[in-house]
Formats: C-alpha cells, sequence, structure tokens
C-alpha cells in the first residue's frame, strides 16, 4: 500500500508555501511550485477562460487590476462593515461588495457578467493550487493537511479556513497557530530539548502575531498569543507607497491615484524598496513615464524614511510584545530566544529594536527560514498525525487566543474560559433565569476582551427549553475548546433537559476590532463607568423581580389593597426598567435609575416589612430555593 501524505500549508496573506515530512531524510520538503519557488504568491486572476494562481497572477494586476483578486486572509471571516476592512478597502484594486448577509463578497468580471466569489473560496483556490504542487511532486493523491492560521484568527476566521480547504478536497487533520508551527520548526531543525521561553515574532505579509511559548523535553506549551490580524508587511509597502504619492504630487504636481495601474506600478515598486531598503541606505525610485508626460521622476527614498512613516507600526509591534509577555507573567529578562518569522522581520529597524528591547542581539534565533518556518513545522505535526514514528513526537499545547463567555443581565459579558486558557478544556458554570415560569433560556455566545458585549464579536445563540419554575432555576452550561481551537456549547437543567450549540457560520457577526485586548486596555475607564451605570440597572431590575416573586408565591399574606399597590408599582417600574436600558453609561443615566429605585423602594419596603418581608434579602438563586415548591397563586397566572 503507497505511504498516504499529509501536507502541512501556511495559508499567506502575501505568500504560500507547502511542505511534507520526508522520513528518510527525517527533514521536512518545502515544495516548488511551476517556477522552481519556494513560496507561491497569493493571488488568483480571473479571465474569460481560466484562473491563474501564484506569480502570474500577480503580474497581471498592471493590465487587469479589478480581475486579480490578493488578500483574502484579510477578508475570511469578516462583515463588510468591519472598521479594518473599511478603513483598506481603497487599498485593493479588485472590487468589494456587500451581500444580503452583510459579508463581503469579491466581485470580478467573465465574460462581460459580474461573477462574485466569497473570500473563503478564494482561499480555496490557494489551497488547491497548493495540494496539486506537493501531488505532483511526491506522484500520489494527497488529501489531509494541517493548516495555519494566525493565533489571533477568531473563532469566525478559523471556521472559514476550514471551509475553504473542504472546498479545495483537504481534510484538516488540525487547525495550527503559525507561532506555534514555527516554534516547531525551530525546535525541529535545531534538535532542541530544552530551550525555556522563546518568543515568536511573526510579522507576516498581512497578520502579525507574538506569543511566548514553552520548550521542555518533549512539551511545547503555549502561555500566552497577542497579535493583530490586520498587522503585517502590506501594511509598511502601504505607508510607503503612499509617502510616494506624495512626494510625485509636491515634486511633480501629478496624482498618480486617479489611474489604477499607476498606482498599482507605485504599490509594486514600494514593495521592491522595502526589500532594498533591508540591505541598503538609500534606493532610486525607478518609474519609467509614471507621470505621463515625458518627464522622468528623480526620486530617492531612504532607509530613515522608510522608518519614519512607519514609526507608528514599530511601535504598535513593540505594544504587542509587551502585552504578550504580561499575559504569559513572563520577564523580558526570562526570554531565552527570540524567533523571527515572517519576512517582514528581516527589516533591520525591526530586528535592533527587538535586539535592544531584549538587551542582548544574541537572543535573535538564526539558522531558520523565516519564510518558510510554519509550513515546516505545520508538516512536521502533519506528519505527527499520521503517526510517523521518524518525527519528534513533539507535545504542543496551545491556549485559547480570546475569551469565550454569554451575555448576562444588562448584557455584561460573562467569561465561562478566559484568554490565553491552555487547551482542550472544558469549563462548566451555572446561570439562573431570571424571569417567574420562564419558558427557555437563549445563551448569546461572544468572543472578546471588552466587559460589554456589544463590544465583543457574537458567534452563536444555544437554545434551551426549561420547565416551568420561579426566578433562579439553575442552567449548567459547558464550554469545551478541542485542539483546533474549535469549540462547542452545551447547557443542561437538573431535570436532565438539554441543548447543544448550532451556529449559523454564514451569519456569524466578525471582530469589530483586531487587537480586542487591546481595544479592552484602551476603553478600560469607559467600560469601569458604563458597567457601574449598569450594575444600578440591574439592581433596579432585581428588585422588581423579587418583589413580584414575593406576591406571585406569598399572595395570601398581602392585604387586597397593599396587593393591588404593590402590582401595580411594580408593573410600571418593569415598564420603566425596559425602555431605559442603558446605552452610554452616562451621570444623566444613573441618577435616573438610582432615582426610580429609591422610588419604588420607597414604596414597597413600608408594605413588605409589615408582612416581615425584606426584597432586598434573597439572590435570585435563593429566590429559587425558596419558592420551587410552591404553588402560583391563580390571580397572577
Amino acid at each position: 500500500m503507497a505511504e498516504e501524505f499529509a501536507i502541512g500549508v501556511d495559508l499567506g496573506t502575501t505568500h504560500c508555501c507547502v511542505g511534507v515530512f520526508d522520513p528518510e531524510k527525517n527533514t521536512v520538503d518545502i515544495i516548488e511550485n511551476q517556477y522552481g519557488e519556494r513560496t507561491t504568491p497569493s493571488y488568483v486572476a480571473f479571465t474569460d477562460e481560466k484562473e491563474i494562481i501564484g506569480k502570474n497572477a500577480k503580474d497581471r494586476v498592471a493590465r487587469s487590476p479589478a480581475n486579480v483578486v490578493y488578500d483574502s486572509k484579510r477578508l475570511i471571516g469578516r462583515m463588510f462593515k468591519d472598521e479594518y476592512l473599511q478603513h483598506n478597502l481603497s487599498s485593493w484594486c479588485f472590487r468589494l461588495i456587500e451581500s444580503e448577509e452583510n459579508t463581503p463578497l469579491i466581485q470580478v468580471t467573465k465574460n462581460n457578467m459580474a461573477v462574485t466569489y466569497k473570500p473563503h473560496k478564494i482561499s480555496a483556490k490557494l489551497l488547491g493550487y497548493m495540494k496539486k504542487i506537493a501531488e505532483q511532486k511526491k506522484g500520489r493523491k494527497i488529501n489531509n493537511a494541517i493548516i495555519t492560521v494566525p493565533a489571533y484568527f477568531n473563532y469566525n476566521q478559523r471556521i472559514a479556513t476550514r471551509k475553504a480547504a473542504k472546498l479545495a478536497k483537504l481534510h484538516v487533520l488540525k487547525i495550527m497557530s503559525e507561532p506555534t508551527a514555527a516554534a516547531l520548526a525551530y525546535v525541529h531543525k535545531n534538535q532542541i530539548t530544552d530551550c525555556g521561553n522563546i518568543l515568536v515574532f511573526d510579522l507576516g505579509g498581512g497578520t502579525f502575531d507574538v506569543s511566548v511559548i514553552s520548550i521542555k523535553g518533549k512539551d511545547i506549551t503555549v502561555k500566552a498569543t497577542s497579535g493583530n490580524t490586520f498587522l503585517g508587511g502590506r501594511d509598511f509597502d502601504n505607508n510607503l507607497a503612499q509617502f510616494i504619492v506624495e512626494k510625485l504630487k509636491d515634486m511633480y504636481g501629478v496624482d498618480v491615484t486617479k489611474t489604477e495601474t499607476a498606482m498599482w506600478r507605485v504599490n509594486c515598486r514600494a514593495e521592491k524598496i522595502k526589500l532594498a531598503l533591508s540591505f541598503e541606505r538609500s534606493v532610486t525610485l525607478d518609474l519609467p513615464n509614471i507621470l505621463n508626460d515625458g518627464r522622468e521622476v528623480d526620486l530617492v527614498i531612504t532607509r530613515e524614511e522608510f522608518e519614519t512613516i512607519n514609526a507608528h507600526l514599530f511601535r504598535l509591534c513593540l505594544t504587542t510584545v509587551e502585552n504578550c509577555l504580561a499575559q504569559g507573567e513572563v520577564n523580558r529578562e526570562d526570554v531565552e530566544r527570540v524567533l523571527l518569522i515572517g519576512g517582514s522581520t528581516r527589516i533591520p529597524y525591526l530586528r535592533d529594536m527587538l535586539a535592544e528591547y531584549f538587551n542582548d542581539s544574541d537572543k535573535l534565533a538564526q539558522g531558520i527560514n523565516p519564510d518558510e518556518a510554519v509550513a515546516y513545522g505545520a508538516a512536521i505535526e502533519a506528519a505527527t498525525f499520521k503517526r510517523d514514528k521518524k518525527t519528534s513526537g513533539q507535545r504542543i499545547n496551545e491556549v485559547t487566543p480570546l475569551s469565550l463567555g454569554i451575555d448576562v443581565m444588562g448584557n455584561l459579558m460573562s467569561v465561562v474560559i478566559a484568554r490565553n486558557t491552555p487547551i482542550p478544556v472544558s469549563v462548566t458554570k451555572t446561570y439562573v433565569t431570571v424571569s417567574d415560569q420562564q419558558k427557555e433560556m437563549a445563551l448569546n455566545v461572544y468572543e472578546g476582551e471588552r466587559s460589554l458585549v456589544k463590544y465583543n464579536t457574537k458567534i452563536g445563540t444555544c437554545v434551551i427549553t426549561l420547565p416551568l419554575r420561579p426566578p433562579g432555576y439553575p442552567v449548567d452550561v459547558t464550554f469545551s475548546i478541542d485542539a483546533n481551537g474549535i469549540f462547542d456549547v452545551g447547557c443542561n437543567t437538573e431535570t436532565g433537559l438539554y441543548s447543544k450549540l448550532s451556529i449559523d457560520y454564514e451569519k456569524c457577526v466578525s471582530l469589530k476590532s483586531d487587537d480586542m485586548l487591546q481595544d479592552a486596555i484602551n476603553n478600560e475607564a469607559k467600560d469601569e463607568r458604563e458597567n457601574q451605570v449598569i450594575l444600578s440597572w440591574i439592581r433596579l431590575r432585581e428588585y422588581c423581580i423579587h418583589v413580584k416573586t414575593l406576591l406571585t408565591y406569598k399572595w395570601e399574606d398581602f392585604k387586597d389593597v397593599d396587593k393591588e399597590w404593590l402590582e401595580a408599582t411594580i408593573e410600571e417600574t418593569a415598564r420603566w426598567v425596559r425602555k431605559n436600558k442603558v446605552r452610554e453609561g452616562s451621570e444623566m443615566e444613573e441618577s435616573a435609575i438610582l432615582n426610580k429605585l429609591e422610588e419604588v423602594q420607597s414604596i414597597c419596603k413600608p408594605i413588605l416589612e409589615q408582612v416581615g418581608y425584606n426584597a432586598s434579602d434573597l439572590s435570585i438563586p435563593e429566590l429559587y430555593k425558596l419558592y420551587q415548591d410552591q404553588p402560583l397563586h391563580v390571580h397572577l397566572e
């Protein structure tokens, strides 16, 4: 029986790379494409007759910019109105439109007709091509793969990547984070068995990840991860291109942005200048006929200029490193190696910045190709999955990149699994109903770091039918995350009722912000203020629930006139609560809520005390324990 291969694929924003483990040589064979190149540009060109992938597709942008698609990794799993997508809309030559589900669609023209593609279908074409060249090299069919994604990819983006693989007729053995794959490559290539803490600095073409990873024996343990799925080499290129555009305007009075072809030429030249400035102190802008009036451009770009226009990106990179170390509770002095991954890590300023930050240039690890390391590590892991005994047999312990939780009263985020929790993991928390005789509970599941769910990413809803019970009826909610970072949500009750989360992946809402941790840090004071007002709103609502529950189950204890007065007060207050949900967390809102609470307490408290009750004494779960065996009064049914 022929040996069955499993490939490791680095599905990159700007380039793709595929590797296969060679058991005879105990190394990874990085597969060359038809041009003899070990990486393939992540470009797909559409013509009337065919689809072109890779270098030839990229070369077609200048003559047919609207029909060449790239950066699909920056679009996958997102919504059309995503702020980062909108911010970068003008940088793409192809056309993006909004679908009925509010997701982005890529529109190209074939045979004079508009044809649309979802981003994951473009990724599928790239994966299909990488599968094809691996099959040609190995001379047999390949069905299995490990595909890498940025460590900071959210749930929707991971699911969309799986869908792309399925369309490419690849069975995904595992979705693996890029920094972890790179660390595995470093360990295998250098035969490392104990390296303490390493920091993986992965700055690719379109995404940026930082991970703190511990290597002890056969265990590779991710301690923390941070990053930004909209920061990469492409952004350095775009800034340089914009700098060139402004220079051409100032020096020659020509706006090249008005012509797609001219702008693409500037973008391509900016990319080449960036690469050249890693080895040269200055580069001449070579763009013949760009002015379209016979004049030639005489412009020199220096390394210092490049560093200045991208200073904010360098600072963002370093801030991400600091955040990751803090999350992993690792001091910079305790990092033994800094592993540089991704072509953009060749930028001298970045290397100098990291050497200075870690106070030791020798910590910057050498001996591994930054363009191929991720595919190399994925191929090692793929061979391990296929039980090849000559692989390293490393045990990889990943973490979840973002917190997962549900919304509770007041639309607060109740975290079930915190970010950077080692996976696989399963956590169960108990939640309770807030309404009397509640028929069902809808658990809205969110991903993110903000304390209010409206700022996080909703990824699904789990609904469970409930027996009719007093407020406070308990429901156990279990979040389980597997080794791929894919999770299930289940909820069950003490009576055995059970429900499992079913997500409509097509309609999932995407991230509003990529660096959700930084977003949470930036808005900490705002969130704290809003939380304070929401907690006051919750106090008011809970007070209404308590009084209503007392009336429902202790009806006979009250005088008729008091019953009517309490009922009317609580119903009016409940309407006020529904109408006045917290919107901004302002002092005016809090004042109105506290005044309403004082008003309703002044009416209800004297009546309740006459019959020996205090509506503030019991929590909602305690109400359930107290009244679960009490019959409902007919008057309130």
